[in-house]
């Protein structure tokens, strides 16, 4: 049985006046989303793609393109070019790009973008045969060629605008602060996204309204430039404005949004800006002239303050203008997330200016939000799963995908805690929300599951994993249960603290052979009816 991640909640927005992408939801309410996990696990997926039909193509970052048929993995890749790419140097290494050409029902044209082991960026064309579920790779046929001095910020991203001319996102290649400032040198292709006509010419011409396709000292590949690491960019269905996440630096994430009536040529300002923040006052044109700013940014570090109305991360994971018809109330919002906190986004613009709002929280590390034919969406994370988004069903509290009577979980008030639905001040059995610990270099995580266990998870300096569970029939008042895991070599300990109206309370002690505690904290509520955590005072 497939399964359902962390549910949440989301207020649909009122309806607001016509903008340049479709309109927003047009209803007032609450619906309830969750993540259905489909297929088997992959290998490091970095991108989804559709060809216009039922089926769905999934990149790996070792060089194999997987088709999803009826919700599962044919055994025979569609193509795999495992002996071209390389993606050992980097995770931001490998088989990066996928896109489907046009009139791919009729000549059967994809192309792929990927990095060889001298960190170039390369752009092929291949060949379906004519069974179509398996390419050929004697088709290929090799467009462009990006030399790249490092295996950083690469970009990679392949989409087809509605003009017909394939458009490819370049990172500026460089190290995190591309000294060389690649993005700003009109005669390199680096930190741009290009332009291309691959219907005519070999192997390509260039698309003859291109901004600078007359211009001396530029390239008339270019359409965008200033970018760092435009990882994933999307066009709105049905016209040409397009939204661009380009991953930041030191500082800050951004989103760029384009017009439908942009023609090109707009120049976002890295290096000389990392969103809105100016790192190169010197070379800084005079008040900001000749440079576009991201419409939304967020930052990597949470300010005095925070207050979770806007996300925090390290990685920008641009995403899609929902329009699927499953979820009606989506429909016109920019769903978004980040790489390192895995939840999912909004952004939507009003009369006073673009908005954000969180769609639902996760604990996966996103590598790419992707659509089918029908507009709905796909999310791929780094542990190899495909999960689509889909309202949650009716009834079904215990993330089983089946409304039955486990579902009917009694509440228990917690002012720590909330509720599938995101309530504040409730806490019951079938949360999938989770504690997180306070200690300084590591991230200790603690779910409760609906079959009455906690569940603690882990990541610190040496990566992540499972720490223990534990049993509320394992406790026991008159010892310490002493748990040690495997993964890190962590103590956990479960200590009896009192046992009234019901309720038996222990503290919960996670610590290193050292003696460093990552988790000092926690105590567990266990009673007859339910489970329910709080933060120790």
């Amino acid at each position: 049985m497939r399964a359902l991640t962390i549910l949440s909640v989301f207020a649909v927005l009122a309806a607001l006046p016509p903008l340049a992408f479709p309109a927003l939801a047009q209803e007032n309410g609450i619906a309830y989303y969750a993540l259905d996990r489909i297929g088997a696990r992959m290998n490091q997926p970095t991108g989804l793609a559709h060809a216009g039909d039922d089926l769905l193509y999934i990149s790996e970052r070792a060089g194999r393109i997987l088709i999803l048929e009826e919700e599962e993995f044919l055994r025979t890749p569609f193509l795999d070019v495992e002996d071209s790419v390389d993606a050992e140097a980097s995770v931001e290494q490998g088989l990066l790009g996928l896109a489907f050409d046009p009139d791919y029902a009729e000549n059967g044209y994809f192309y792929i973008a990927y990095t060889d082991a001298d960190f170039s960026l390369h752009l092929e064309r291949y060949q379906a045969s004519a069974y179509r579920y398996v390419a050929l790779p004697g088709s290929r046929e090799r467009l462009l060629s990006i030399e790249q001095a490092s295996p950083l910020h690469k970009g990679g991203h392949l989409r087809f605008g509605p003009d017909g001319y394939l458009y490819l996102s370049v990172g500026d290649g460089g190290i995190s602060e591309d000294l060389d400032s690649t993005g700003q040198n009109t005669d390199d292709l680096r930190g741009k996204i290009l332009r291309l006509d691959v219907s005519d010419g070999r192997p390509y011409a260039i698309p003859p309204d291109n901004p600078f396709v007359d211009a001396d000292g530029y390239r008339p590949e270019i359409w965008l430039m200033g970018l760092r690491n435009p990882w994933k960019f999307s066009f709105v269905q049905g016209s040409r404005a397009l939204f661009i996440a380009d991953v930041g630096w030191a500082s800050s994430e951004e989103i760029n949004f384009l017009p439908a009536e942009s023609r090109g040529g707009e120049n976002f300002g890295w290096r000389i800006y990392e969103g809105e923040l100016l790192t190169e006052a010197d070379k800084a044109p005079n008040a900001n002239e000749g440079l576009t700013f991201p419409v939304f940014s967020y930052p990597h570090i949470k300010p005095l303050g925070y207050d979770g109305s806007f996300p925090v991360g390290c990685a920008v994971i641009g995403g899609h203008v929902y329009r699927g018809a499953a979820m009606p109330e989506l429909q016109g919002l920019y769903i978004y997330s980040d790489y390192c906190h895995g939840d999912l986004w909004t952004l939507r613009q009003d009369a006073a200016g673009w908005q954000t709002e969180k769609l639902y929280e996760t604990d996966l590390n996103i590598t790419a939000i992707g659509e089918d034919a029908r507009g709905e969406l796909y999310i791929t994370s780094l542990d190899g799963r495909l999960y689509k988004l889909i309202h949650a069903p009716d009834g079904d509290n215990d993330n089983d995908s089946v409304p039955n009577e486990g579902d009917n979980c009694p509440l228990i008030s917690n002012r720590d805690q909330a509720d599938n639905w995101g309530r504040q001040g409730v806490g019951d059995a079938c949360d999938q929300d989770y504690y997180f610990s306070k200690a300084f270099g590591a991230e200790v995580k603690m779910f409760q599951q609906h079959y009455g266990a906690f569940h603690i998870y882990a990541c610190n300096r040496d990566g992540c994993g499972f720490v223990a569970n534990l049993e509320p029939g394992n406790l026991d008042a008159n010892a310490m249960l002493r748990l040690q895991s495997e993964h890190f070599g962590w103590t956990v300990e479960a200590a009896f603290v009192s046992d009234a109206a019901g309720q038996v309370v222990y503290n919960v002690l996670v610590y290193d052979d050292d003696g460093a505690y990552y988790v000092n904290d926690l105590q567990l509520l266990i009673s007859r009816e339910a489970l329910s955590w709080r933060y120790a005072s």
